[in-house]
């Protein structure tokens, strides 16, 4: 009787089993990095909709909306003068409060805000930044908001 027992020797298994973990750990990488990716792409889209909503609100009830930077532990948040109960602990039309706690506000314009006189605006900007790099809100002078990304 000759029987040839067919298989994969211990090596080989070993070589397979170190290829399917280092393609795995790209995969479980990447996916992180999409992650960051989408997270920072979300607060800068409900950043830029927040912004959008107090300069209708500005031009439609001649008002001014200047925007306050509150940073309390590891939460931040913007309101506005319109915003009366505390800051960053409860909800309101007049203040933004982040979903997300890795996306970070780097850096932002003092006083920037809307004029309820002819649309206008104080000009500056708002940077905000998590571990996958930089997105820039621009606002202009006649109320013009735009978006940057900004790779690391």
């Amino acid at each position: 009787m000759n029987k040839t027992i067919q298989g994969f020797s211990l090596i080989e298994m070993m070589v397979v089993m170190m290829i399917i973990s280092i393609l795995s750990s790209g995969v479980i990488y990447g996916f992180q990095q999409w992650g960051h990716h989408q997270r920072l792409w979300q607060t800068t889209h409900q950043l830029s909709q927040f912004l959008h909503h107090l300069r209708s609100d500005a031009n439609e009830f001649n008002r001014d909306h200047i925007l306050t930077l509150w940073q309390l532990h590891d939460r931040w948040c913007l309101t506005t003068q319109q915003h009366t109960g505390k800051p960053c602990m409860e909800t309101s039309q007049w203040q933004f409060i982040p979903r997300f706690q890795d996306v970070s506000i780097s850096e932002m314009t003092a006083e920037l805000g809307f004029y309820g006189v002819m649309n206008t605006a104080k000009p500056g900007h708002i940077i905000l930044n998590n571990a996958a790099g930089q997105r820039k809100i621009i606002l202009s002078v006649w109320g013009r908001i735009r978006t940057l990304s900004e790779k690391k």
